[in-house]
C-alpha cells in the first residue's frame, strides 16, 4: 500500500512540475512582446546588490570546498 502512495505522490509531482514549467514558458513568451522597462535608482541598485550577492556567494562556497580539502587540512 505504501508503494502505492509514494507512486501516487510521484505521479503528482511529475505533473505539477509539468504545469509549472509550462506557465513559466507562457509568462516568458508573454514577456517578449512587452517593452523592457527602464530601472530608476533603487532598481539599479538592488539588481547591483542581487548580483554582488551572488558572486560573493560563489567565491565564498569555492573558498569554503577548497579549504575543506584533505590536502590544505
Amino acid at each position: 500500500m505504501l508503494v502505492a502512495i509514494v507512486l501516487v505522490a510521484e505521479v503528482f509531482v511529475v505533473a505539477w512540475f509539468a504545469i509549472f514549467s509550462l506557465m513559466l514558458l507562457s509568462m516568458y513568451l508573454d514577456s517578449r512582446q512587452m517593452p523592457v522597462p527602464k530601472l530608476d535608482v533603487a532598481g539599479r541598485s538592488l539588481i547591483g546588490s542581487a548580483k554582488l550577492a551572488f558572486v560573493t556567494g560563489l567565491v565564498a562556497l569555492g573558498a569554503l570546498t577548497v579549504f575543506e580539502m584533505p590536502v590544505f587540512g
